[in-house]
């Protein structure tokens, strides 16, 4: 077909160019339907894309704080732990110079009784305690 045919069945007013004419506009205005889904499509898309990136940052904020109290409390456990060290150190130590004045308390209890002891004989023997 020629350029003049074309034109004269599409614009000369003719049975078969309003059929045409029909059919041309019914296609692109799919066509036009199916871009403007498919934007539409695109644009949901892009939303939740949005949405999710927000969501994630959220996300990767709760990790860092969630990171950060774990270090704190990693620190404040190393500390616990320093202290209980030196505490069990001083127990220890108290209970080593407990063990000592026991022994002290035994020692002097068995020189009072020896002195005890000594008395009496003293003064059984006749003399002056």
């Amino acid at each position: 077909m020629t350029p003049e045919v074309i034109f004269l069945l599409l614009g000369g007013g003719s049975v078969v160019g309003v059929v045409a004419d029909r059919l041309v506009t019914w296609l692109v205005g799919r066509r036009k339907e199916r871009i403007s889904l498919a934007d539409q499509s695109t644009q949901m898309a892009e939303r939740l894309l949005v949405r999710m990136d927000a969501q994630l940052a959220g996300a990767e904020t709760k990790l860092q704080l969630a990171e950060t109290q774990m270090a704190a409390a990693n620190l404040t456990i190393a500390q616990l732990r320093e202290e209980l060290t030196r505490t069990k150190g001083e127990v220890a130590q108290l209970r080593a110079e407990l063990r000592s004045r026991q022994d002290v308390s035994a020692e002097r209890d068995r020189l009072l009784a020896e002195n005890a002891h000594l008395k009496a004989q003293v003064i059984s023997l006749g003399g002056q305690p």
